[in-house]
């Protein structure tokens, strides 16, 4: 799936499912972390907005029980998903996109 394939299907699933959306998202961070896009944008500035969106959708969402926070799929556009996903976990796992001033 390509990148832009994988932003028309965060933009759906954004309307339609937000844990999915932020899965979406996350997968879109890990993706333009290490792809370029073509854009002219850095990958990492790209790679640090979808991060923040992901960390946005999740602390819009319930998260008080471990259900809520399971991830839907084990996988997006290529991405292994982690099995609880949160807004903690992304800010773990995507640190040096989200401290770094890209």
């Amino acid at each position: 799936m390509s990148l832009e394939e994988l932003e028309a299907t965060f933009e759906r699933e954004l309307l339609t499912d937000k844990r999915a959306a932020a899965e979406t998202a996350y997968a879109l961070a890990c993706r333009h972390r290490t792809e370029y896009d073509g854009s002219g944008q850095h990958p990492f500035k790209v790679a640090k907005e979808w991060a923040v969106r992901a960390i946005k959708i999740l602390d819009e969402l319930p998260a008080e029980h471990i259900d809520q926070v399971t991830s839907t799929r084990m996988s997006v556009g290529g991405v292994d998903l982690p099995e609880l996903l949160h807004s903690g976990v992304v800010r773990e796992r995507l640190a040096d996109l989200l401290q770094s001033d890209w």
